[in-house]
Order: C-alpha cells, then sequence, then structure tokens
C-alpha cells in the first residue's frame, strides 16, 4: 500500500454518491482528493490547484466530459494531466471519442474497485517514469551541450583571432 501525500486526483462525476464511492476506493492510499459535480466546477479546481490526475465523467449537466478533456488538453499548463474516463457509457463511438481527445484510459460504470487502482496506479507510475525521463534527459544536456558550448566559443575566439 503506497502513502502518497503529493498526489490530487480530481473526480468528476455529477453523482456525489460516484464521488464518495470513488474516495472510499482510495481511502488507504493516502492520495488527495478533490470532487467536481459539474465541468465548470472542475476547470476551476484545475485552474487553482495542482491536480495529478483526473477521473472525469462524460454525462453531466452544462459542459460535458468531452468538453472538459477538449479544454484541458488545448491548454499548455493541464495538457499533460492525465484524464481517466469513468462513465456508465459503454458505447464505442464514446471510448473511442474519449481517446481521440486525448483521455489515457476508460473505465465503464459500476467498476471493480481493484481495477481501478490498478489502473489509476499505472498512469501515477506513468507519471512518474516520465518525470525521472525528463529529468535525466535534462541533466544529460547540462554535461553534453557544456563542452559543445566551450568547443564553439573557442572557434569563435580562433575565427576573430584569424
Amino acid at each position: 500500500m503506497k502513502k502518497v501525500s503529493d498526489i490530487t486526483i480530481l473526480v468528476v462525476d455529477a453523482n456525489k454518491e460516484n464521488q464518495e464511492e470513488v474516495g472510499t476506493v482510495f481511502k488507504d492510499w493516502g492520495y488527495k482528493f478533490v470532487y467536481a459535480g459539474c465541468g465548470l466546477d472542475a476547470m476551476d479546481i484545475v485552474a487553482n490547484t495542482q491536480v495529478t490526475l483526473v477521473l472525469l465523467d462524460i454525462i453531466m449537466p452544462g459542459m460535458d466530459g468531452f468538453e472538459v478533456c477538449h479544454l484541458l488538453k488545448n491548454n499548455p499548463k493541464t495538457r499533460d494531466i492525465p484524464v481517466i474516463f469513468l462513465t456508465s457509457s459503454t458505447e464505442s463511438e464514446n471510448l473511442v471519442t474519449s481517446f481521440l481527445l486525448g483521455g489515457v484510459d476508460y473505465i465503464t460504470k459500476p467498476f471493480r474497485p481493484e481495477e481501478l487502482i490498478c489502473r489509476v496506479n499505472n498512469h501515477l507510475d506513468l507519471i512518474k517514469a516520465r518525470k525521472t525521463i525528463v529529468n535525466e534527459e535534462k541533466e544529460q544536456m547540462k554535461t553534453t551541450w557544456l563542452p559543445i558550448r566551450l568547443i564553439q566559443r573557442f572557434e569563435n575566439y580562433l575565427n576573430k583571432k584569424i
């Protein structure tokens, strides 16, 4: 069992019972949860909270889950937040649309708690792996670019002397 307090998961679902059920499934994992009952509230939360992952229903009043995902993925500040659709919709068209909009996974309700835990944790592990790769690349660039920049400066110096 992981204890990770720096992870914040946004659950977006119009049904309060569904929100609570997700929170209950993860109660021993140490994740922070924030909840939104509609798309507008979700966008407000994302603008003011550092969200790690979004669990998003499709069918909601006002702004539906597809529109929320579209807005998240088209904003440079939020486009890297993984969006997992958690919905009662079993239509294949909705599944395909969710992936085309940038969703990373699709889980139908009623969900199996073990499956939800596994999928969420897999995507959290992918986030961690991406951060590790990016940090390693930055470090590698520092060690690679420094000698190249020194050589370029030396060549510029030599060219001025000639």
